[in-house]
Parts: structure tokens; sequence; C-alpha cells
């Protein structure tokens, strides 16, 4: 099975793996103030949520692999050859794995499509590679009519990164972040006026760039 076949780059799930995902999200609010007074059982769930979820990587479970777990959890406890600890629902236990093994998936989505954007601006002669959302700042919209609402641009030289976002919910909606590289301490600031953030921008990528 592999990672390829996950759908993590499409932009719709299916009804049914968006119905798994669902329930996988939720298992842990669930499951775990169920066993919190139970030192034992709590230890017991770890232990097989854990076991799961590596079984689950070892085998490049994609998405539609997570949602024939979901719905045959006994089945795929059964295989394992696992026993699950008393007062512990299996079916609640293999859910969290699954959305561990998501996590996971998400995680190395996002990876490659870094390298890919690094890889552009390298091939294009830019000193900025676009990881997330649109080139331009200017096109950030807030989520309205299913725009984006948030960019985060890479300075190829120094590594810092570049954020911009659009909240509509918050006092102060518009916000620019910079993440240098190295565990230097990042800075950010926030704006209520969106002339001002765009400024603001454009001024700190003139920073960045010396």
């Amino acid at each position: 099975m592999d990672e390829g076949g996950t759908g993590m780059d499409t932009p719709v799930a299916s009804p049914e793996v968006a119905g798994a995902r669902r329930r996988w999200r939720s298992a842990g609010e669930s499951l775990f103030p169920a066993l919190i007074t139970d030192p034992s059982a709590y230890a017991g769930a770890v232990e097989v949520i854990g076991a799961v979820a590596a079984e689950l990587g070892r085998r490049g479970a994609g998405l539609d692999d997570l949602v024939a777990a979901m719905n045959a959890p006994e089945h795929l406890l059964d295989e394992l050859r696992i026993r699950v600890p008393g007062g512990a629902p299996g079916e609640l236990l293999v859910a969290v794995a699954c959305g561990m093994r998501e996590r996971d998936l998400i995680a190395g989505q996002v990876r490659r499509d870094r390298a890919a954007a690094v890889a552009r601006a390298r091939e294009s002669g830019s000193h900025w590679a676009v990881l997330q959302g649109p080139e331009r700042i200017e096109d950030l919209t807030g989520g309205e009519a299913g725009g984006p609402a948030g960019c985060t641009h890479l300075h190829l030289p120094s590594g810092t990164e570049l954020r911009a976002t659009v909240d509509a919910w918050s006092s102060e909606p518009f916000r620019v972040d910079v993440i240098p590289s190295g565990g230097t301490t990042p800075s950010g600031r926030s704006f209520t006026d969106r002339a001002a953030w765009l400024a603001e921008f454009h001024r700190v990528r003139g920073d960045v760039e010396g």
C-alpha cells in the first residue's frame, strides 16, 4: 500500500473518508476520559493504540485502508493478534490509531509539498518558495467564497519563513509572522487595517531579502 493513493491532495474527501475521519478524530475525546480512573486499562489502551498505529505505518496504510480498518476494527485486531484490555472498546482503540496514522500521512504530504515548492523556486531562479497559499499576499481573502486565508513563503538563502494570514473572526484579522531559521525567536504583528497589513508584509519581505 502506498501513500500516493491516500487522496491527500484531493480537495474534497469522499463521503466514506469524511465520515471515517470524523469518527477517528473524535475517538480520543470519547475514549480517554472513560479510562482516566483506571490506570491499568489506560496504559493497556495506549499500548494497543501504539501497536496498531505502528502496524498501519509499517503497511503504508493510506486513507482508504484506514476507512477499511474503521469498518472492521475487530477483524484488524484479530489479524494482528492484539488483546484488548478490559474496559477499552476495540473500535475506539483502532479509531485513535487511525487518527495517528492520518497525522503521519499529513506530515508526509507537507514534507513532499515543501520539497516540491523549494525545487520549483530553485529551478525558476527565485529566492522565495511558496510553501502554502498564493504567491501574492493581495490574493488572500480570508476564506470568503472559498478563497485562501493564509500563505507561507520561504526565503531560500536565509531559511526564514514569512507568513500572512486573514482571520475574519478576529478583532485584528490581518497578521504577519516571521519565523527565522536556527531556532531564533519568531516575531509577528496583527492589524485591523488591510492596507497597513499589506505594507508590513512587503516591508518585512524587503528586510529579509536584505
